[in-house]
């Protein structure tokens, strides 16, 4: 079965994924022409290293494969000179010289990865994901050592969960690294692990109490749904509220549990919180937008996949199809930030597309309107940029992000389950008509604008970001 995602960042994919990153960034490992590995990257020394050699999979061709597929599948195929297949450049190298390098009109292409398919098939696939189960805010400390870095995300049953780590935690240190000296590097590489059973230690303190917790890496389940739950708002209305992190099929049946609830219970108004949503299946997302915008929006155009000009013929087109029998709700909330990035930035155009209100609580998107028809060769699985998407009035090209109405920063202390949650709260206050709650966080410029590399950090076990039809 062919899946197609437009963006997302998991603990096994980070690992994997920071390889495809830092080569399509800056070089990177991976023989010994190449460039030192960015800050962030947690590329083994050998990235070819246990897959297949034999014949067709000798390095030469290697390139000769992604050669073709940068000529022929490449969305910004007739905006990139040819790299000739035949030189001697490490296949990191030869992926990153053969990448788009932007223009006044698009930024450089931060997006297009590779990976071991194993951890390709075993995330989409199976659901699951090798990783310590926890997540740290590091873009919002960029720069700045003297700010505290928090634990802002733990998998329930992860080691990290198991071992009774929770959002709110300040870091002090990582193994063996001062958290300030990890801020200043901009690396958190240490977080995402290269194999089972490898041990990470951590100096935590909750509540001005310092403890050391060492917990060791699994194949665990990915647990895309984190919430579901009604809000009773004062004026006797109710709210419906989703949080969920990645755009698979595991989240489906959970969330729609969910939205049958918010039917029965006559809900108003939808808050799906994507903060750290990095995206996934088109399908899913397309259905995940369908539940809440109910049957009124059935057969309308969800998005528009757009290949490069020579293959427009193969251009596909996703409709709404609510698998919930009611007549859903006139607005949505979406809670966001730069993490919300390519299937979750979808479905925000998606309802948009076919009149649905949406409201975005908290910061800029991610700015990723493009997605990948993964490709597996050799032990590799190749997710080039192939096509880019398009709602109902043919809006799309947000590559500078999602702007939200109710700036709001996030308060990592808090727990997501509490009501007085920043995000949440504004949510609530938005839907009873008293506006947005006083401006606070990063201004509302995208993401690439504000890192240096303009390229995905790895900070836990955050799912990759994904958009595949």
């Amino acid at each position: 079965m062919k899946t197609r995602h437009m963006g997302m960042r998991t603990g096994a994919w980070a690992a994997l994924l920071a390889l495809g990153w830092a080569l399509a960034g800056c070089g990177g490992g991976g023989g010994s022409n190449s460039d030192p590995a960015p800050p962030g990257a947690a590329a083994p020394a050998d990235p070819l290293a246990g897959l297949p050699d034999g014949p067709g999979c000798a390095l030469a061709d290697r390139r000769t494969f992604l050669a073709d597929q940068f000529r022929t599948q490449y969305l910004y195929n007739d905006l990139t000179p040819a790299v000739d297949p035949a030189g001697d450049l490490a296949l990191d190298r030869y992926f990153s010289a053969s990448l788009f390098k932007g223009n006044e009109r698009i930024p450089s292409d931060r997006f297009s990865n590779y990976q071991t398919s194993e951890a390709y098939n075993q995330f989409f696939g199976e659901g699951k994901t090798l990783a310590y189960g926890l997540s740290v805010a590091g873009q919002e400390v960029q720069g700045r050592p003297d700010l505290p870095l928090w634990i802002r995300d733990v998998t329930p049953g992860s080691p990290a969960g198991v071992a009774g780590i929770q959002r709110g935690d300040r870091v002090r240190r990582i193994n063996s690294t001062p958290v300030e000296d990890a801020i200043a590097k901009f690396d958190f590489s240490a977080l995402t692990p290269q194999r089972a059973g490898q041990e990470l230690e951590l100096q935590l303190e909750r509540a001005g109490v310092l403890r050391t917790v060492r917990i060791g890496a699994s194949v665990h389940d990915a647990v895309p749904v984190r919430l579901g739950k009604l809000i009773n708002l004062p004026d006797g209305r109710k709210m419906g509220l989703v949080r969920f992190n990645s755009m698979i099929n595991l989240a489906e049946p959970d969330l729609l549990g969910y939205f049958q609830q918010f039917r029965d219970q006559g809900a108003t108004d939808v808050v799906f919180d994507l903060r750290y949503n990095g995206g996934g299946s088109v399908a899913v997302g397309g259905r995940v937008a369908a539940m809440a915008a109910g049957t009124k929006a059935d057969g309308q155009v969800y998005a528009v996949l757009r290949n490069n000009a020579q293959l427009q013929s193969s251009n596909s087109t996703f409709r709404f199809v609510s698998p919930v029998s009611w007549r859903g709700v006139n607005r949505v909330y979406v809670l966001s930030g730069s993490r919300t990035c390519s299937a979750s930035e979808q479905m925000i155009s998606g309802l948009r597309g076919v009149g649905i209100e949406v409201v975005q609580i908290g910061s800029t998107t991610c700015g990723k309107p493009v997605g990948f028809r993964p490709r597996e060769h050799c032990g590799l699985t190749y997710s080039l940029v192939n096509f880019d998407s398009v709602n109902a009035k043919g809006e799309g090209g947000y590559y500078n992000g999602f702007s939200a109405q109710c700036r709001v920063a996030e308060d990592f202390t808090k727990s997501m389950e509490d009501p007085t949650e920043p995000l949440t709260a504004a949510a609530v206050q938005h839907a009873q008509g008293l506006g947005c709650p006083p401006a606070s966080g990063p201004d509302q410029v995208p993401l690439w604008a504000r890192m240096p590399r303009a390229r995905p950090v790895s900070e836990g076990s955050d799912p990759p970001s994904v958009m595949v039809p």
